[in-house]
């Protein structure tokens, strides 16, 4: 254990002053990237089945028990259909404008964090290159002092921190760059999941006489 935070120490002090920046910049991707995973299993529930389950309640005119299965059910596709289900007496308008407040809530949510590994994915390599500028000018100060005693040694830690610097930064843009897109495509699944059900539900009621069309009335 001693043996490895000896190396994990040397490592940072070998990449320059940099790596306490990108240091920083890893742990908190990576807290991120486990809250979101979190905020996702919660808030990001595609409630697979369950519109074809309440529509199909729907069509047997089992609106009480179609509503029931969606307050079971957790995520936004369950609320948005049970905000539908909800408002049904109001009109086609007023039920999307409820579906519409119901998902923003749980869009804002899913949305939450992720522009910081955005950054993250662009400020980390940035940062990586500057370390390997300053990697590289200590080095040739090193070769332009030759003739100094433990100049060989300068020209090794200057290569050093180049690459420590720049290895770090890559990593840490990487792992941002894979988490960013995994969680804004699982957003985007949710988001037309939800706007999908929802609609599938309204003209479902539509249909049955459930719900009035106040643009067909008119």
């Amino acid at each position: 254990m001693r043996e490895r935070m000896s190396n994990v120490l040397h490592f940072v002090q070998a990449g320059g002053i940099l790596m306490i920046p990108l240091l920083l910049m890893s742990i908190g991707s990576v807290a991120i990237v486990v809250e979101r995973w979190l905020a996702f299993r919660q808030d990001g529930d595609l409630a697979i089945g369950l519109p074809k389950r309440v529509i199909r309640l729907v069509d047997d005119g089992a609106l009480d028990e179609a509503l029931r299965s969606c307050d079971s059910q957790p995520g936004p596709v369950a609320a948005c259909m049970a905000a539908v289900l909800r408002n049904r007496q109001y009109g086609v308008a007023h039920a999307e404008r409820k579906v519409q407040e119901v998902g923003e809530r749980y869009f804002q949510r899913l949305e939450k964090f992720l522009p910081i590994l955005d950054t993250t994915t662009t400020v980390s390599p940035l940062l990586g290159l500057l370390g390997t500028l300053f990697g590289m000018i200590g080095t040739f100060q090193a070769i332009s002092g030759s003739k100094n005693q433990g100049a060989n040694d300068q020209i090794l830690a200057g290569v050093g921190e180049a690459l420590y610097a720049t290895a770090t930064g890559l990593t840490v843009a990487v792992i941002c760059f894979v988490a960013y897109n995994y969680f804004t495509a699982r957003q985007r699944a949710v988001v037309q999941e939800s706007e999908q059900a929802a609609t599938a539900l309204i003209n479902a009621l539509v249909a049955r006489g459930a719900l009035v069309d106040q643009a067909a009335v008119t």
